[in-house]
């Protein structure tokens, strides 16, 4: 192993000072004194004295084509703001596409424009704004050069106009809502807009199909910022919460609910920010989202709690994956699913030179859940070079307040995107971590390295982890201790010019995990994809054929009563997919599994649709059922998902989830009211509901909790 690390290494510090071989476009952002009226009409004279950014180049689906229609990208800052104005023209302003208009929302079937701006001119992270001509409000933290986090909601203000000649978008940005380098005129920025009707996609910078949008280092660059202003840097946003819970499995079935707290948020620098949340409240939080487990394994339910979300991507550590994650901020306040109120929490996170920062600390309350505990995290990366860092981690407590726990770690990444002077990316990170946990020691780390080739064409990467069988990092998740996996994963992606077909995606991995304490192969799987077809519509078709060997070191009570005993299973399952075009008024999903399974055999069928009356009213419903026919039983197992959403604007919306599944027999619903009357002042309006199936097949109420908040902001 020690040979491929090294091995790995030497390449990639050969090419690491090769310099990117596409010539990145460069342009100047115009000072202004004059006022501008963010209205989406692009009407001041700032707007038609400032020069284009320059021309945009089709990336998709012909990259280096010049774009079916044209677009026209002005920057303009003042001391306070930072002004983006972008005209799409349109020759069929008819046929323009804007279906959604929530916050965050998902803006893939629509027409779009996205904004990276990388104010810190680091070349790896970078702040993310999007919009489509409904006037949707979407932004984000990319970190790493990894997709957005779209949990991090800044204060700014846009509008959108739509008229004879396409469409237009007004950004405006506080230089308050966002951290920079105080000391570079020059950022990083970069521009897309996708045309919906024909999933065409042009970019100001990075248009090569190797480039993703969100590869910082391969942006263009935006010049001539100078006396830019945060004002003193402080942000204090208030709370106000009213509501009642009633709970009929409790003997204080109804009790009201009058609270309070406050957010602090102070740049002590332009690009280091504290933040600090005292009595906390998550009552306009999301529910999961129900899921089946069919595995012997935890399920993932990620973090949804603006508190935790904001900044999270600094915390990552050797690029999270859902099995391996030495810190994950879900265990911090909640314990067994139940909410331990949280006292007090601050942040610090952002960066100082090279170095970036993340620190937290959480003071839970003592509550029936658990008593009060205090938890503690730091994250610290120096970077180098373009697209490299070495980095440390450690964590400090124990949320059950049962024993005592901490965690250490280091990772290292070395990544490039102009691997041997190609333009191609590369990539490798090694990292190891060690926990500490009275009565339990040795066999308390985890390590492994990852090397990685992710390009349009070919996509190749090769995971290698040990992870020990005592390694127990308690504000963290891992999916299984005591094994050692290795992972190779391989895809072939040409784009052919026939049957309309955009790009194919012909893939095979090999995924073993090995338990280092039974010594045997835990668990085998070979994933092919002989077909996998976009098409130029949108339209995806896949099969998938996966051989699957599962050993089973002790009995396994799969469901209640069906038992399945120890020993070694092969079985073959097929997956069928198809997912119609994302860009039409209705959509349709079905994705089936089928073979055999353990003693026996397993169906499982899931169906979608998704229905889109306009840009105002969006509806889905979701059906999964498993069909398990076992030597040991069988049973079958469903869960519907059900979503309204109604926007009457981009600032006021309404969302309603409904969800069933027959093992809890169990009907939850959600509804949400989002109002931001202002950039920063919100009210939120949160009902929840459960109805419990009884032995008469009857549903009764069983919890109600009812939440009114609202969110002030004032700015210094």
């Amino acid at each position: 192993m020690l040979q491929t690390l090294h091995a790995a290494a030497a390449v990639l510090l050969l090419c690491a000072t090769v310099a990117l071989g596409a010539q990145q476009p460069t342009a100047d952002a115009l000072r202004i004194q004059q006022r501008i009226t963010v209205d989406g009409g692009l009407n001041e004279a700032s707007w038609r004295d400032a020069v284009p950014i320059g021309e945009f180049t089709q990336r998709e689906p012909i990259s280096g084509a010049a774009p079916t229609e044209r677009t026209e990208v002005r920057v303009l800052y003042d001391e306070h703001f930072l002004y983006i104005g972008i005209r799409c023209f349109d020759s069929r302003p008819g046929s323009i596409l804007a279906t959604q208009m929530e916050r965050d929302a998902q803006l893939d079937q629509d027409d779009r424009v996205e904004i990276l701006v990388d104010s810190f001119q680091d070349g790896r992270n970078a702040y993310y704004f999007a919009t489509n001509p409904a006037g949707a409000l979407v932004d984000g933290r990319i970190t790493e050069s990894n997709s957005p986090a779209l949990d991090w909601d800044a204060v700014w203000d846009l509008r959108t106009q739509i008229d004879d000649q396409g469409w237009t978008a007004e950004f405006q940005i506080p230089f308050q809502s966002i951290g920079f380098n105080r000391h570079a005129t020059t950022w990083g920025f970069n521009v897309s807009r996708t045309l919906a009707r024909l999933r065409e996609e042009s970019r100001w910078a990075a248009f090569s199909y190797d480039a993703r949008f969100y590869q910082v280092a391969l942006a263009g660059s935006l010049g001539k910022f100078e006396g830019l202003s945060q004002g003193v840097g402080m942000d204090v946003k208030p709370y106000g919460l009213t509501g009642f819970t009633r709970d009929v499995t409790r003997t204080d079935s109804f009790t009201g609910e009058l609270n309070g707290g406050v957010d602090v948020f102070w740049r002590v620098t332009s690009n280091l920010l504290s933040s600090t949340t005292i009595n906390t409240d998550f009552a306009e939080t999301e529910v999961d989202t129900r899921q089946i487990n069919l595995t012997r394994f935890p399920l993932f339910f990620p973090e949804k709690r603006d508190f935790f979300l904001e900044d999270a991507g600094i915390f990552e550590y050797a690029g999270n994956d859902r099995e391996f994650i030495p810190f994950f901020s879900r265990q911090i306040g909640l314990v067994s699913g139940e909410e331990a109120p949280i006292l007090v929490g601050t942040k610090l996170t952002g960066k100082a030179g090279r170095l970036d920062i993340g620190l937290l600390g959480v003071r839970t309350r003592a509550s029936d859940v658990a008593p009060a505990e205090t938890v503690a995290v730091g994250r610290l990366k120096t970077n180098f070079w373009d697209q490299s860092y070495f980095g440390v981690i450690f964590t400090s407590g124990e949320p059950t307040g049962v024993t005592t726990n901490s965690l250490a770690g280091a990772d290292l990444r070395l990544f490039t995107s102009d691997f041997l002077g190609r333009g191609k990316n590369a990539g490798f990170t090694a990292y190891g971590t060690k926990t500490q946990t009275p009565g339990l020691t040795d066999r308390d780390t985890a390590y492994g390295f990852e090397v990685s080739y992710p390009n349009d064409l070919v996509d190749v990467s090769y995971r290698w982890r040990n992870i020990g069988a005592n390694y127990n990092p308690s504000l963290g998740f891992v999916g299984r201790r005591g094994v050692r996996l290795q992972d190779l994963s391989t895809s072939f992606r040409p784009r052919p010019h026939f049957w309309h077909i955009r790009q194919m995606n012909h893939q095979l991995n090999y995924t073993e995990y090995y338990d280092t304490v039974e010594h045997a192969v835990e668990s085998r799987r070979i994933f092919t994809a002989p077909l996998n077809w976009r098409f130029h519509n949108g339209e995806h078709l896949e099969y998938n054929w996966v051989p699957t060997y599962e050993r089973l070191f002790k009995p396994f009570e799969i469901r209640p009563g069906v038992i399945i005993p120890p020993g070694g299973y092969w079985f073959h399952r097929h997956r069928f997919e198809f997912n119609s075009a994302q860009n039409k008024r209705w959509m349709f999903d079905m994705t089936y599994w089928g073979g055999t399974f353990y003693s026996g055999t397993s169906h499982e069928l899931r169906t979608a649709a998704l229905w889109r009356k306009d840009r105002h009213l969006t509806t889905s419903f979701e059906l999964q059922q498993y069909f398990v026919d076992l030597a040991e039983g069988d049973f079958t197992e469903r869960l519907a998902l059900l979503r309204i959403n109604y926007a009457f604007s981009p600032r006021l919306t309404v969302s309603n989830f409904v969800q069933y599944d027959t093992e809890s027999r169990n009907i939850g619903l959600q509804s949400r009211m989002r109002w931001i009357w202002r950039p920063g002042n919100e009210m939120y309006v949160v009902f929840n509901h459960a109805w419990q199936e009884n032995t008469l097949d009857r549903f009764e109420a069983l919890r109600t909790n009812f939440r009114v908040k609202v969110n002030y902001t004032v700015r210094f």
